[in-house]
């Protein structure tokens, strides 16, 4: 997909760079127009039609000589603007990758009909899970998804409701799952011009979603909007693997993901008493759901014990489901560190 971007702006030199950079790094999306004069880039709308047209903060955009479907927005010198007189902004002093973002966003919300490429290429679904609270399954999760990144494209998807992205990955977008959200629920716009512009990279390559602006967020994603959203994800074409994460009840959306998307189901338990019973509960449930549904779950399921203390621990003699093997409990790291540190070790890489 390339998008056809008029810009307005009287400051040349900011242009010229821009339109360098763009052509730099952009050229196979971004069909970059720039204009000086305002009667230029209304002649140039009314010949040839642009996906998104913007103008600098100091021009009063014309909105009836805008074209119907032509996404329209200001660049602004401010850094913390988000609209200038109810019109979108997008502010001009920033990395051009922020700035490229900002302009796809802005041309979803009009976009509605236009339809990315699509790749033939399977995208397997890795899903890390356990109804045991405090076995580390999402920092087990980042971990692989950080061992994985070095040798193919990923995108870790957090869906718990509580969860947190960025305790373990960092990016400099300021959009987040939320916009997301507000896109799959209103149904306006297009899903996967949102999706590419709401995704960050990590420095270690993994692509991921900035946690929510709002906790509650999460609470009105519902199960039928996140299977266009992980057909979509997987539809951009771009990852081998998308790394979900979800813990807690085993509800309706926990059984859909096992049985529907996921390709590996693994386990997280700590291997305590606690641990283990849950453990043991949730195969004899999932048993259950695999006959009253004909379906296979188990089959594609693995054990990993994290968390696991020699002296309270013990591994199951006769698992329903292989083990893969286990992660001692480490003290004094959290969050990424504590990922990084799993990352290194052997026992993800039997996943």
């Amino acid at each position: 997909m390339k998008i056809k971007v008029a810009i307005l702006d009287p400051n040349i030199e900011f242009m010229n760079r821009l339109a360098k950079i763009f052509q730099q790094k952009y050229a196979d999306r971004v069909n970059l127009s720039i204009f000086s004069s305002p009667g230029s880039l209304y002649q140039s709308l009314s010949e040839d039609r642009a996906d998104l047209v913007l103008f600098d903060q100091s021009i009063k955009i014309e909105n009836e000589r805008i074209p119907n479907g032509v996404a329209a927005g200001y660049l602004s010198a401010m850094t913390d603007v988000g609209t200038i007189d109810g019109i979108p902004a997008i502010c001009k002093y920033q990395k051009a990758e922020e700035i490229y973002k900002m302009m796809l966003n802005l041309y979803a919300e009009e976009a509605a009909e236009v339809k990315m490429k699509k790749n033939d290429s399977d995208t397997r679904m890795v899903l890390f899970t356990s109804v045991q609270g405090g076995s580390g399954t999402s920092t087990a999760a980042a971990a692989y998804a950080l061992r994985t990144s070095s040798g193919k494209k990923v995108f870790y998807l957090n869906l718990e409701k509580f969860g947190d992205s960025d305790l373990y990955f960092k990016g400099e977008g300021k959009l987040s799952f939320s916009d997301v959200i507000y896109t799959l629920k209103s149904r306006k716009g297009n899903l996967s011009i949102k999706l590419e512009s709401v995704l960050q990279t990590d420095p270690a390559g993994v692509d991921f979603f900035h946690t929510c602006r709002n906790a509650y967020d999460m609470f009105e994603l519902t199960d039928d909007e996140i299977q266009p959203l992980i057909r979509e994800i997987a539809q951009l074409g771009r990852y081998k693997e998308i790394i979900a994460d979800i813990s807690g009840d085993m509800t309706e959306r926990m059984i859909m993901l096992m049985r529907d998307y996921a390709d590996k189901i693994v386990y997280v338990a700590d291997g305590g008493q606690t641990g283990n019973m849950k453990f043991e509960k949730f195969c004899e449930t999932v048993h259950v759901i695999e006959k009253r549904q004909n379906i296979s779950i188990l089959d594609k399921t693995c054990l990993l014990y994290n968390r696991f203390s020699s002296k309270s621990g013990v591994q199951l003699a006769a698992a329903a489901v292989p083990v893969l093997g286990g992660i001692h409990q480490i003290s004094g790291l959290s969050g990424r560190e504590l990922s990084e540190k799993i990352a290194q070790m052997d026992v993800l890489g039997r996943i």
